[in-house]
């Protein structure tokens, strides 16, 4: 579902709902009121049902802004308009080359082009803007999916909970998390507030939101290490392309993703070679610093040797 539709059908959930709140007021002798309402509730219904079937398959994304750089709904300034659709823009493309594996450490950001969303909208409550991609597809698109993830990953700045912002942040690269630092200190700077809304995610950032995401970018890395870990193999699921490890070392048992350019069938043949046996486990370890102290581990294997040689298998 598109971001105007979620804010649209939200809308009419409301509309709905306070409806049959005054259908149940009504008394035996409001016979006309009730026609009419009854009529309209139906209206909203049928409404909502066409909505809900709408699904949409391509990137949408609504920003509303609020605080120091918006003017009631009548404006906002242009530099930091510019600037707040740019960076989000920066930020939904280098996820996206993230995804296709593309995203180096640095230089330019490999298929940018790919990834352009266009204001389709002026969007008015506060202020802001309606992003979207404008191919058709029947199916959800790559960017679509990247759009999603960056969604969800500017939501989770504004956990509650230290783990879950941690988890939000543990597969994302250290240039996503450089763009998502601009993002958050843009808001901070300019003393703006914003709401993001992405399929079903709709998340507002206050004041106080807004500082706490931003600290939270600034004192936080992503830092990727390669690995050689002596253990066994205790399991790989080869669809899932997941992996469990039980190393020598005092990490015990380590699980994680393997990684995605090893076929599905290879794995298999992994599995069946490996299962059980003493071995040497190359892995990208990924690690996120909090104030340069290590919060957090993720593992992707990369692939399996002998237990004493340095020899790929």
């Amino acid at each position: 579902m598109t971001s105007l539709r979620k804010i649209e059908r939200d809308h009419l959930a409301a509309d709905l709902a306070a409806v049959e709140t005054m259908i149940e007021r009504l008394t035996d002798e409001d016979v006309m009121m009730r026609l009419g309402l009854e009529e309209r509730r139906e209206e909203l219904r049928r409404e909502l049902e066409s909505l809900q079937a709408s699904e949409g398959t391509t990137a949408a994304a609504a920003l509303f802004f609020g605080g120091r750089p918006v003017v009631g709904g009548l404006g906002i300034e242009s530099e930091f308009g510019g600037k707040a659709v740019c960076t989000f823009q920066d930020l939904v493309a280098k996820q996206f080359a993230q995804e296709a594996g593309g995203l180096g450490q640095r230089g330019i950001v490999p298929n940018k082009a790919a990834t352009r969303l266009h204001i389709t909208n002026v969007v008015r409550g506060s202020f802001g803007f309606q992003l979207e991609e404008l191919e058709p597809s029947l199916l959800d698109t790559s960017l679509k999916t990247a759009v999603d993830n960056v969604s969800r990953l500017i939501a989770g700045f504004g956990e509650d909970d230290e783990d879950r912002f941690e988890a939000a942040v543990e597969n994302i690269d250290q240039r996503v998390l450089a763009t998502a630092r601009e993002f958050f200190s843009l808001m901070r700077q300019d003393g703006a507030t914003f709401r993001i809304v992405v399929g079903e995610t709709d998340r507002s950032f206050d004041a106080a939101l807004v500082e706490r995401a931003a600290e939270r970018a600034r004192v936080t890395e992503i830092e990727d290490v390669d690995e050689q870990v002596a253990g066994i193999l205790a399991g790989v699921l080869p669809d899932a392309h997941l992996f469990e490890y039980r190393t020598d070392s005092d990490r015990g048992t380590i699980r994680g993703k393997v990684d995605k350019t090893i076929p599905t069938d290879d794995l298999a043949e992994l599995s069946r070679k490996w299962l059980e046996k003493p071995s040497q486990a190359i892995v990208t370890v990924r690690r996120v610093l909090k104030a340069r102290e290590v919060v957090r581990e993720s593992f992707t294997l990369l692939r399996l040797v002998e237990a004493e040689s340095t020899t790929a298998m």
